[in-house]
Parts: C-alpha cells; sequence; structure tokens
C-alpha cells in the first residue's frame, strides 16, 4: 500500500514515489486511460488509412494541403477527443490523489468529479497554452520556463475543486525556488516514456510489416511496408499509453505533494522567524 510521504524527498525519491504510487493506483486508473487511448488511437488510424499511398515523392505544400481538407473531415473527432481528454485525464488525476491518501474511488465516482472540473480544466488548459506559447514565440527557453511553473495546475485543479486561476497561481507559487527540481523530475520522466514507446512501436511496427507480407506471400513495396508500420505503431502505442498516461499523472501528483510540503515547511520557518525573540 502506497505511504504517502511526511517530509520532502529528493529527486529520486520523487521518483520513486512516482513508481509507488503509480502501482498502487493503476487498478482504479487503467480504465479511464484504456478509453483515452481508444479514442486517440482510433483518431490516428482514421487518419492514416484515409491518407492515399504516395508511391512517388510528393510535394511539401500536396501534403499539407491534405492535412488540412482532413481537419474538416475528422473535426468531430477532434472534438471528442478533447472533450474525453478533460474528463479521462482528469478521472486519471482524481483517482491518483485519492490513492496517495489512501482512499479507492469508484468509476462513476471519479467520472461525476472530473466531469464538473472539465470546464476549469479547459479554461486552465487554454491560458497555459496561451502563455507558454507567447514564451515560445518570442524565445524558446521562456516558454520552457512558463511551461514547468504551470504545469501542475490539474492536480489543484482537480483534487483541490480550485478554480483555473487559483490552481495555475498555486503550481506558480510551488514550483518557484524548485523549478531546476521540477524540471528534472518531468523530463527525465517524460524521456523515458517517449523513449519506450517510440521503441516498442518501431519494433513491433517493422516486425509486423516485414512479417505481414511473408505470411501473404506477396512481395509488399516500401511504402506499403511502411504504411503497415505506421498503423502497428498506432497500435502498439494506444497499448503502451494505458500505462504512460497513469505514469505521468502520479508524476504530478508526487511533484505537487513534494512541493507542498517544502513550501509549507519554508512558510513555517519564515513565520518562526518573523516571531519576537525573547
Amino acid at each position: 500500500m502506497y505511504q504517502k510521504p511526511t517530509a520532502p524527498r529528493s529527486i529520486g525519491g520523487v521518483l520513486d514515489d512516482t513508481i509507488q504510487l503509480f502501482k498502487a493506483s493503476l487498478p482504479s486508473c487503467w480504465l479511464p486511460a484504456l478509453l483515452m487511448s481508444l479514442i486517440t488511437s482510433a483518431m490516428s488510424y482514421f487518419i492514416f488509412s484515409s491518407l492515399p499511398l504516395a508511391t512517388t515523392p510528393v510535394p511539401a505544400a500536396q501534403v499539407l494541403a491534405q492535412y488540412r481538407s482532413m481537419v474538416g473531415a475528422f473535426g468531430i473527432w477532434y472534438l471528442l477527443e478533447i472533450i474525453c481528454g478533460l474528463v479521462f485525464y482528469g478521472m486519471i488525476v482524481v483517482n491518483i490523489a485519492a490513492v496517495s491518501r489512501g482512499t479507492t474511488l469508484s468509476f462513476g465516482a471519479s467520472f461525476a468529479k472530473a466531469l464538473r472540473r472539465a470546464p476549469e480544466l479547459l479554461v486552465g488548459g487554454i491560458i497555459t497554452v496561451i502563455v507558454t506559447g507567447i514564451g515560445f514565440i518570442l524565445l524558446f527557453i521562456p516558454g520552457i520556463y512558463l511551461w514547468i511553473r504551470m504545469t501542475l495546475f490539474i492536480v489543484p485543479l482537480e483534487d483541490e475543486a480550485r478554480g483555473p486561476f487559483a490552481s495555475l497561481g498555486e503550481s506558480w507559487r510551488l514550483v518557484g525556488g524548485n523549478w531546476w527540481r521540477t524540471f528534472t523530475v518531468i523530463s527525465v520522466l517524460i524521456i523515458i516514456l517517449v523513449v519506450l514507446e517510440l521503441v516498442l512501436g518501431m519494433v513491433a511496427g517493422i516486425v509486423g510489416a516485414i512479417g505481414g507480407g511473408v505470411r501473404a506471400g506477396v512481395r509488399a513495396s516500401p511504402v506499403e511496408l511502411v504504411a503497415r508500420a505506421q498503423l502497428i505503431m498506432v497500435f502498439v502505442g494506444a497499448v503502451v499509453r494505458i500505462f504512460t498516461m497513469p505514469l505521468l499523472m502520479a508524476v504530478y501528483v508526487a511533484l505537487y505533494q513534494d512541493l507542498a510540503l517544502r513550501k509549507g515547511g519554508a512558510d513555517l520557518e519564515a513565520r518562526m522567524g518573523a516571531l519576537p525573540q525573547g
């Protein structure tokens, strides 16, 4: 059973807490992660399958035109993915935060809570995208800095029912003075997850594409092999994301709780130092 830390942890300790929290909360997180993965993979599958196989080099302008035309055709899918993302990602955070306190929510309870918070999560997400987008446009480094300062807002928003502005403010406050710690923990986990998904997807795609051509008894063209590999990678990515989505949200919860302990201790020391001596 996961034991919530009562004192600040080292970077390695936060990563260890993340793994333990992930394992403890996976039974309540795999279903919303599966549903979200099915939606995103279905979107990717229809996009890939709708693109014509190019046997000759295609100009970049033509490829962009094809994607633009597909935005309208798959607009409902984009909208569905956004709406479901607001709910299912919220459910994962709600469930992980509950497990960190030693409780477990039912699917219905976490769904209802995440559904109520979905509009606030949308507002907070839009604000984050706008602010960090401006930072990336002006200069790349400010965009990263702003993103890290605001990235933990989903935890107080979902778990503590704070508004989007209060949640963004809390993330900004907690990460302040701990930017490099937050950046290091999140970066390490994201790199591991991205590499894992890419490697598994590429290996499965290559093996499946070549094996499929051999079993069919025909010599597939390179273009057909690439297309087949892409579809297999979509499937493998969907399976992997059932586990990587809860793991990524677990690091957000673990980081948030660790920084709250650090800031709480610092605030207490500041208040104690302000007391009259003697």
